[in-house]
This record gives C-alpha cells, sequence and structure tokens, in this order.
C-alpha cells in the first residue's frame, strides 16, 4: 500500500467515525428485508452504508450475517444505531453440498428469506447518494435486480457468456472467467441466464428461489470446476446466474450505479470495491458530507 492510499485509508477512519453521531434508522416499511454479512473490521462502513441507503428505501426489516469475527461491542453499538436490527450467525448457513466461505452463506441467508421477503443484499462498502427510483420500483413491481459493472450490458445466455468468456482466458485467471467459460458446459445450461453483474448490491423477488435451486446449480458448476469451486468469487457468479435467470430481471444503469471511479454527476449510488476503495479521498469525503447530513436530519 503506497503513502497515498494509506493517507485516504486513514482519512476514511477518521470520517466515518461521524456515523455514531446520527440518529438510530427507524424501520417502518413493508416487505422489504436489506442482509448484509458484516464482519468486525467494517462495522462503522456497514452503519454508513445502510444508513445512507434507509434514507431513500425503508425497509422492513435489517438482518446482519455476522463473521464470527463480530463483537458483543459490535453487536451493541449496531443495535442502537439500528434498534430492530437482526443478527444471525455465519455458521447457521453452511449447508451439506454448498461451498463455504467466500460470501456463500451470505446467499444462502437470501435463499431462506427470499421464501417470505424480498431481499436487497447490500455490501458494507456501498454509499446511496441520491434516491434509487429503479431499486424502488424493482421492488414495487418484485423484479431482481443487480449492480451492473458496464455501460449497455444485457442478460445474456449461457452461451453467449462462454464464448465471451473463452475468448479472454489467459494463465492464472480468476474463477469467476473460468466459471463463465464453462457455464455452457454444465447439465441444463438452458435454464439459466447470466449477467456479468456485482452481489455487492443485488434484489431478490420474493419466492423467486430456493435453497434447492442454489444447490442444484452449485452441484451442476462442480462438475466441470471441480478442483476451484470453493473459491472466492464462486458466491458472486451464481447470485448472477440466479437474477439473470429470473423473468424481468434487470441490471442497474451504469454509471448511475457504480464504482467511484465511473462516477458521473448523477450517480446515485457507490460501491466501493476493493482495489479503488482508497485511491483517492472521495470515500473519506463522502462519509463525513453523508454524517453531517443525517445529524442535521
Amino acid at each position: 500500500m503506497n503513502i497515498a492510499t494509506s493517507l485516504n485509508k486513514f482519512r476514511f477512519g477518521m470520517a466515518v467515525k461521524g456515523i455514531i453521531r446520527t440518529i438510530p434508522v427507524q424501520l417502518e416499511g413493508q416487505e422489504l428485508l436489506v442482509l448484509s454479512m458484516v464482519q468486525h473490521r467494517d462495522v462503522l462502513p456497514y452503519l454508513l452504508a445502510v444508513k445512507s441507503f434507509c434514507r431513500y428505501l425503508n425497509p422492513a426489516r435489517i438482518v446482519v450475517v455476522a463473521d464470527p469475527t463480530l463483537t458483543a461491542q459490535d453487536r451493541v453499538l449496531m443495535a442502537k444505531h439500528v434498534p430492530a436490527i437482526e443478527f444471525r450467525e455465519q455458521a447457521e448457513f453452511r449447508k451439506p453440498g454448498i461451498p463455504q466461505g467466500g460470501c456463500w452463506e451470505r446467499l444462502c441467508a437470501v435463499a431462506e428469506y427470499v421464501h417470505d421477503n424480498y431481499v436487497i443484499q447490500l455490501d458494507s462498502d456501498t454509499v446511496a447518494v441520491a434516491p434509487m427510483p429503479e431499486v424502488v420500483k424493482a421492488v414495487q413491481e418484485q423484479m431482481a435486480f443487480t449492480l451492473g459493472t458496464e455501460d449497455d450490458q444485457l442478460v445474456q445466455t449461457c452461451g453467449e457468456i462462454a464464448a465471451w468468456a473463452r475468448g479472454r482466458l489467459s494463465d492464472h485467471d480468476h474463477v469467476q472467467l473460468v466459471a463463465e467459460s464453462r457455464l455452457d458446459k454444465i447439465d441444463g445450461n438452458n435454464e439459466y441466464r447470466y449477467i456479468r453483474g456485482c452481489a455487492g448490491f443485488a434484489g431478490y423477488p420474493r419466492g423467486s428461489f430456493s435453497f434447492a435451486t442454489m444447490a442444484l446449480f452449485s452441484e451442476r458448476m462442480a462438475r466441470v470446476l471441480p478442483d476451484r469451486w470453493h473459491e472466492w468469487g464462486t458466491e458472486q457468479f451464481t447470485s448472477n446466474v440466479i437474477v439473470a435467470s429470473m423473468p424481468g430481471a434487470r441490471i442497474l444503469p451504469h454509471p448511475k450505479y457504480c464504482a467511484p471511479h465511473r462516477r458521473i454527476s448523477d450517480s446515485a449510488f457507490f460501491h466501493f470495491i476493493g482495489y479503488v476503495r482508497y485511491s483517492t479521498p472521495f470515500y473519506a469525503q463522502l462519509a463525513r458530507k453523508i454524517a453531517t447530513e443525517l445529524r442535521v436530519a
């Protein structure tokens, strides 16, 4: 980590402490459940993420899948700011036949809660800064969505994404690209569609899929990718398939919803993915601005 990155990380760490002085979230919404998996080091960024989100959508429930590093003090602080917060342990969502770690427990939790709720998966490194009518509409119409990564993305068939991915393979590729390249080789591939999206912000309509759905897909992928199916990145790949395969699935418009280095003047939502998180002072500036706004409100 270079000096500039270290300085920006320090600035954010100082700025995000301002979220502690903001008022608690009051849950009054209907039919929407917001779910996140949180570890100890991400408690304050999580509060920034969920409080910024709740300015524009008001969920009925907020659930945290607790990483084992989450302490009792962390839980007290989070419950102070989100009084109706519900904690579930990560170990509760380790299921036979499903990889462990790499956020798989998060997707298993979604599979449980989506039976009775519209579920939005919200990462701790996200920040909402403006109204999100596309998300509101998706919830109201019970349609799936995911965060895009490029402009003008489309839902693709397994054959289309596999051909695209095979043309980009090289040595030591990330497992997501390798999995994409083999998607047309699995049993029942005509049943699935694909969006090259990001699971950091995704919406799953009530009753849209089950644990059995993801277990069957995981089993099929494990047959064509036996040595790598446990790696980090396979959960996001699976979420991309699950969302894209739902009727009417939507990709949030990019760069209205984007990583911060792709932002434009009317961007409404940012995902501070790791490699650009502290590349500039922007994350810290945003944390300070939102904490100030929430204190005034």
